[in-house]
């Protein structure tokens, strides 16, 4: 099991579809999981089990194992100009092959949390 997770969820805005919103970040997470101490990640399409009214701003999630301690790993993404689109541009500018910035990117919104355990992993045995 990872030693933290960092969440990170995501709404494509109204002018993307969903397919295209995929469609780069699948290529995306190549370069997520780049970065040293990223050991894995899923995505998720966020659904409410609940619907009143107040269900949340996103569409997705991606959920990363992480085996670096959450301070280390936001100086790696910034060494790598993975934090932000400016720096992601300038990776981009500077050669880098993975995907480019589609032009919808800017109504894109995003919130993360890295995660750190407290307390034993509780399961069932079944």
């Amino acid at each position: 099991m990872a030693k933290h997770l960092q969440l990170v969820f995501s709404d494509p805005g109204d002018n993307v579809t969903d397919e295209q919103f995929d469609g780069w970040y699948e290529e995306h997470l190549e370069e997520i999981l780049s970065i040293p101490g990223f050991k894995a990640a899923q995505r998720y399409r966020l659904e409410a089990a609940i619907d009143d009214g107040h269900s949340g701003p996103f569409r997705r999630l991606v959920v990363y194992e992480v085996d670096s301690d959450t301070d280390k790993l936001m100086r790696e993404m910034e060494e790598m100009k993975l934090v932000d689109v400016d720096s992601y541009r300038e990776r981009k500018d500077a050669g880098d092959d993975g995907p480019e910035l589609p032009t919808w990117w800017s109504d894109v919104r995003f919130a993360s949390w890295n995660c750190t355990p407290i307390g034993e992993r509780v399961s069932v045995e079944g």
